[in-house]
């Protein structure tokens, strides 16, 4: 069986060679591939195609991916990488590292102590259904309509009913939603709203939360199980890798994704650490949520170019004699030579 391809299942801050008790994929050994200061957690594995294997078995190695990141999450920050990534060989691992080194490096300072929890929300529908019947007097209007008239006469009322209901309930969830994000907004740095698991799912919401805040989050459930009891039912699951909120491009290398960076807060192809701050400050003032209402991926990009930026100026720093109002280049050459140079 050739097993020379590596599963790569996140990135890690590490150096140094390290040793684990956990097995990963078809219980192979999971190692390390180094590049600079960051890591791969792999293991060996012969090719897979994930696409023509049954149900059953896609998800033995899907729930495999997910354990082998929660146990390297124990000891690290983890950028978990996708599913089903497989590289030919370590050599590989290593060329993927260093192409996409300071993406790396910005999302691991970034998720530095934090975590994602799940926060799960069902509804009774029959329950909501004779709440909006009790309460919402345009539905009770129509629902005599119908009984005045009968089930043939009444059928394009009953056709308005259904609509109305319909609109009235994602009204409702909609309205259960927002409430649950704002009182989870004070402990969370982002979330995200995620694909609905079952028919009487209201909420699959994802918060992006700092791992000392969990018993905060804990009594923050349990004050949102009592306040919507009879209504709501809850569950949250994590900590978890941060699934929800890395965006690795591996498609774009470092000179790529720091010339978009520089391009988004306009600046040339030389700039110092304070400029950069300044292009940042310039542009969130624009396009802060509290100003520009529905500009949060604007305000999301922006925050990410200037940590992308500036983890490059670190990197510089590196390998250079920093002067006072330092001057960084952006030319792809000297990007080259700052990322590679060990």
């Amino acid at each position: 069986m050739d097993e020379k391809r590596e599963y790569i299942y996140c990135i890690i801050s590490e150096s140094r060679p390290q040793r684990f008790s956990f097995v990963g994929i078809n219980n192979r050994e999971v190692n390390l591939v180094h590049y600079k200061d960051i890591a791969a957690v792999v293991s060996p594995t012969p090719v897979i195609n994930f696409d023509r294997l049954d149900k059953k078995e896609l998800m033995r190695h899907v729930t495999t991916h997910q354990q082998v990141n929660e146990e390297i999450m124990k000891e690290y920050d983890v950028v978990p990488m996708a599913f089903g990534i497989i590289a030919p060989s370590v050599d590989e691992v290593q060329r993927i590292l260093e192409r996409v080194y300071l993406q790396f490096k910005t999302a691991l300072k970034n998720i530095s102590g934090k975590t994602e929890f799940a926060v799960q929300a069902w509804w009774d529908p029959k329950k909501i259904l004779e709440e909006l019947a009790n309460t919402n007097s345009e539905i009770q209007k129509l629902q005599q309509e119908i009984f005045s008239k009968g089930s043939i006469l009444g059928m394009p009322i009953k056709l308005k009913l259904g609509k109305l209901i319909q609109k009235e309930a994602e009204t409702q969830r909609q309205t259960f939603i927002n409430d649950i994000r704002a009182d989870l907004q004070s402990l969370s740095y982002d979330s995200t709203l995620n694909k609905l698991i079952d028919d009487d799912m209201i909420a699959n919401l994802s918060f992006f939360i700092e791992k000392v805040r969990e018993p905060e989050l804990d009594r923050k459930m349990q004050e949102l199980g009592k306040k919507y009891e009879g209504k709501l039912r809850f569950k949250y699951i994590g900590p978890m890798p941060l699934y929800s909120f890395v965006n690795i491009n591996l498609s774009l290398g470092n000179f790529e994704v720091l010339n978009e960076a520089r391009k988004l807060l306009g600046l040339g192809e030389e700039a110092s650490l304070d400029e950069i701050k300044k292009a940042y400050y310039a542009l969130s003032h624009k396009y802060h949520p509290d100003r520009a209402q529905g500009k949060e991926e604007e305000m999301k990009k922006i925050t990410q170019a200037y940590s992308i930026l500036e983890n490059y100026c670190q990197s510089y720093n590196e390998f250079i004699e920093k002067k006072e109002n330092q001057k960084y280049s952006f030319k792809e050459e000297d990007v080259k030579n700052s990322i590679m140079i060990r």
